[in-house]
């Protein structure tokens, strides 16, 4: 038997259809496509992230990242480098390595996510509802780590 990786079948979904959690305050996640979509080859997400926001120094364990900036602009920190990029440009990350991005401009940016495989998009229902300090052992539970806190402020 052969197993087939990737899409099974066309997904076809307008903005209405699509869900959006709050994985930390002034992060809300669009889930375009999950890791159910795509027989856990990857997912795609958007993350709408407002002024002096972004997610804790982390690093998935199991999956490549890449982040693409759609709008705004967004510091990112990556194997110990940081760099400020907007509309357009992008962090491609292996799995194993430290990374954040956080917006310290003063208006909303948007960052497209990737990770593949999928999976990790499901975080985003198990904190809803919980306490910020229990994202540290969600974490855990997706396969990332928290290694340290979000970017300092410049």
């Amino acid at each position: 038997m052969t197993l087939r990786n990737g899409l099974q079948a066309p997904v076809l979904k307008t903005f209405d259809e699509l869900e959006q959690v709050q994985i930390v305050p002034g992060e809300i996640c669009t889930f375009i496509l999950e890791s159910s979509q795509t027989n856990g080859s990857f997912a795609i997400a958007t993350v709408d992230v407002e002024p002096m926001v972004g997610p804790p120094l982390h690093i998935h364990h199991d999956a490549d990242e890449v982040l693409y900036v759609l709008a705004g602009e967004i510091d990112i920190v990556c194997g110990g480098k940081r760099f400020r990029t907007g509309p357009g440009g992008f962090a491609a990350i292996p799995k194993g390595t430290p990374h954040t991005f956080r917006n310290l401009g003063d208006k909303s940016a948007k960052v497209l996510g990737i990770l593949s495989p999928g999976g990790f998009e499901q975080i985003g229902r198990a904190i809803q509802g919980r306490p910020a300090e229990d994202f540290p052992a969600l974490a855990n539970q997706f396969h990332m780590e928290i290694v340290g806190p979000p970017i300092d402020i410049v």
